[in-house]
């Protein structure tokens, strides 16, 4: 299937591939865009498509504000740096996962290089190693509260991962959550178990991202939350601070 460039907002715009329903997000901000997070594909190839339709020169991304270090949500960072001179944030617990400390030699690397970046074997391909394709190194080590690129808010919101980051764009109240948090059908949902190795963490993630109070919620999967999201999160809100079990399926 091919990609989808969706418009959110005037100036947002969610970049999906529907393999894995991978989000991606431009913000224009200042002239100029920010991405948060960076495709599915290695060599920008999502990335410069949506721009194209968007009549946009690549030379406008001027940064790339990583969630986390899952190949799915970043495989295009390291090409953006170094095609455009993008700058790129993430936290430092992403690092060693970023920088592919963490990445395989020999078998495993070679392995990893034959599995697709499309399609049902994606996230294989990323957990095989537990790197990204490409090494990409930060321009700056974001912390919890601090303000990026001028109009974004980054809010810690480990728990799936454990440097995992959200962000709110201040002007436009909108709440880039990675998969802290997840849409489906216009609903609110969390993560599934499996893939929450610390439910602890990512309960009170959850609620620090909801509480900024957004006008739109855009998650690292399905698509953005745009219609009823003052109800959606009281009642996510209600749900997490209620104590029940981590939700098997989220």
């Amino acid at each position: 299937m091919k990609l989808q460039v969706i418009p959110i907002a005037t100036g947002i715009w969610c970049v999906r591939r529907p393999s894995y329903v991978a989000c991606s997000y431009l913000v224009e901000d200042n002239g100029s865009l920010v991405a948060v997070d960076a495709g599915m594909d290695s060599d920008g190839s999502d990335f410069f498509d949506a721009l194209k339709s968007l009549g946009r020169p690549p030379a406008d991304v001027r940064a790339v504000l990583v969630t986390h270090w899952h190949n799915h949500h970043t495989a295009a960072a390291a090409a953006l740096k170094e095609k455009l001179g993008t700058r790129i944030y993430y936290s430092e617990n992403e690092a060693p996962f970023l920088t592919r400390g963490t990445g395989q030699r020999g078998f495993r690397a070679w392995v990893s290089e034959l599995l697709p970046e499309q399609g049902p074997l994606v996230l294989l391909k990323g957990l095989w190693e537990e790197a990204p394709p490409r090494a990409v190194t930060a321009s700056h080590l974001v912390e919890d509260g601090e303000r990026i690129e001028g109009s974004f808010i980054a809010i810690a919101s480990p728990g799936h991962t454990p440097g995992h980051m959200a962000y709110f764009h201040v002007p436009t109240r909108a709440l880039f959550c990675g998969d802290a948090l997840v849409v489906v059908h216009d609903r609110l949902r969390l993560m599934s178990r499996p893939v929450t190795p610390d439910p602890v963490a990512a309960r009170a993630a959850a609620l620090d991202c909801l509480r900024t109070e957004p006008a739109f919620i855009c998650p690292g999967h399905q698509g953005p939350l745009i219609h009823n999201v003052a109800s959606e999160v009281a009642r996510m809100r209600s749900f997490l601070l209620g104590g029940d079990a981590w939700p098997l399926f989220g």
